[in-house]
């Protein structure tokens, strides 16, 4: 009997080391509400990886602007949902393979 408490003791402690180290502390699920590709500059092609991303943060929509490879924005489309993190005028997002984007917040609305 004192073995089996100890082996569950052991178990619990191992899952709840895993779960905490899997959890992302300060981040909440973000859903995509638009999903936009832009051109920063038309003149210049090599500038055109913009993108006008809205997010739905917790009850507000966070309006934002972002650069970066095609290859990093591949998977976001409209009802997707991200972990993130709001650091001031940054909006923190995680891809599912952990890679983080800094979306730059330009406006924010509740949503109706």
């Amino acid at each position: 009997m004192k073995t089996n408490v100890i082996v569950l003791s052991c178990v619990l402690a191992a899952g709840m080391f895993a779960f905490c180290q899997n959890s992302d502390e300060g981040y909440q699920m973000a859903r995509v509400v638009s999903f936009e590709k832009i051109a920063i500059d038309a003149r210049h092609p090599e500038n055109s990886g913009g993108y006008k991303i809205s997010m739905r943060l917790g009850n507000m929509i966070y309006v934002c602007h972002a650069s970066g490879p095609a290859s990093f924005f591949v998977d976001w489309s409209e009802g997707k949902e991200f972990p993130a993190q709001l650091s001031g005028k940054v909006l923190v997002v995680k891809n599912p393979n952990g890679q983080i984007a800094e979306l730059t917040v330009v406006g924010k609305k509740t949503p109706k």
